[in-house]
């Protein structure tokens, strides 16, 4: 048997495993409540952006868009750190982290066309919070030659701060690393029907190493502006907020929302929202049109108590004699 055919066993064995536990998990009272409480809260969220990333996979690139959604994945998912050597120098090294495991598959069959080798599923751990297991992926070989062949690091400089200058070279590459940094760490929440939210797509940007002291801006922050900048090339507007020990790139707005399915490719997933769209609006006419009719029968209502209460005082007060003979044809009416 070949070593990376008991690789790719072992890997196997991992993810099974991981899937085993969350559902044995979920069997339990514990996880019956947790699996609940998770749709209540993320369900439209979880499910949309799991619609979005199904249909980003299934897309054929070529060579240059794999190594910059490849590099996008590393920026948004891994962790990096140096290791002195006995001699004195330094080698990087690098793990990832993905919630999910088709997402995981996908950027390791990536890796493997790009460097002929594969990246290793260490392990599986369990997130406390949300209770869904997260895959550890390693390269324990030549890390060094990965990274600097994705622009993260550089021999005398170290890691790279930010977006590499070549992604933004031509759209299909800007395209490729945008979509690279939503499978990573985008999510794309819908408004929910009985809460008063709104629309949300972001990216998230940890802070994948410490940097000088002489850089006030954060890793991730500088990451994040210049994914703003990508994005911007082809019209995609975002804004950026920090976050912990994170920063996060994102639109509210609906049209805006629209433009990046468009960009991305995911059609399915444009037609999917726009009908969502157009059915919240056609609820909301519905409700304003409800509202409006609502409020004029009180303001009628309350027009016409107050009419009644001025005609008893005038009859109370004989004043109503000298009322013209139609009006007092109608209150005696």
């Amino acid at each position: 048997m070949s070593v990376s055919k008991t690789a790719a066993e072992a890997d196997k064995s991992i993810v099974k495993t991981a899937k085993a536990e969350r559902k044995t998990q979920l069997r339990g009272k514990r996880g019956s409540a947790a699996r609940r409480k998770m749709r209540g809260i993320r369900r439209e969220k979880m499910n949309f952006t799991s619609d979005i990333k199904k249909e980003l996979i299934k897309q054929q690139i070529g060579e240059e868009e794999k190594k910059a959604a490849l590099s996008a994945y590393f920026s948004v998912c891994g962790a990096f750190a140096e290791d002195a050597t006995a001699d004195g120098a330094k080698t990087p090294r690098f793990f990832l982290v993905s919630e999910t495991e088709r997402v995981a598959e996908y950027f390791t069959e990536i890796f493997s066309d790009l460097f002929g080798d594969r990246l290793i599923v260490s392990r599986a751990v369990k997130d406390r919070l949300s209770g869904r297991s997260k895959l550890i992926l390693e390269y324990p070989k030549d890390a060094e030659k990965v990274l600097c062949s994705l622009g993260l690091y550089e021999k005398k400089k170290g890691f790279c701060a930010g977006v590499p200058k070549e992604f933004f070279k031509d759209e299909a590459r800007r395209n490729a690393y945008v979509k690279g940094a939503f499978l990573g760490g985008g999510s794309l929440t819908l408004p929910a029907e009985d809460k008063k939210t709104g629309y949300h797509l972001e990216f998230v940007f940890p802070d994948r190493f410490t940097l000088p002291e002489s850089d006030k801006e954060a890793d991730g922050g500088i990451l994040a502006r210049d994914f703003c900048k990508l994005a911007e090339e082809d019209d995609l507007l975002l804004k950026c907020v920090r976050r912990g020990g994170e920063t996060v790139a994102y639109m509210k707005s609906k049209e805006a929302i629209s433009d990046f399915l468009s960009v991305a490719g995911a059609d399915g997933a444009l037609k999917k929202f726009t009908a969502f769209c157009e059915k919240r609006e056609r609820n909301n006419q519905v409700n304003r049109a409800a509202n409006c009719s609502s409020s004029n029968a009180d303001k009628t209502a309350t027009a016409a108590v107050k009419q009644v209460i001025a005609i008893e005082k005038l009859v109370a007060a004989g004043e109503d004699k000298n009322l013209p003979a139609p009006l007092r044809e109608l209150i005696e009416f």
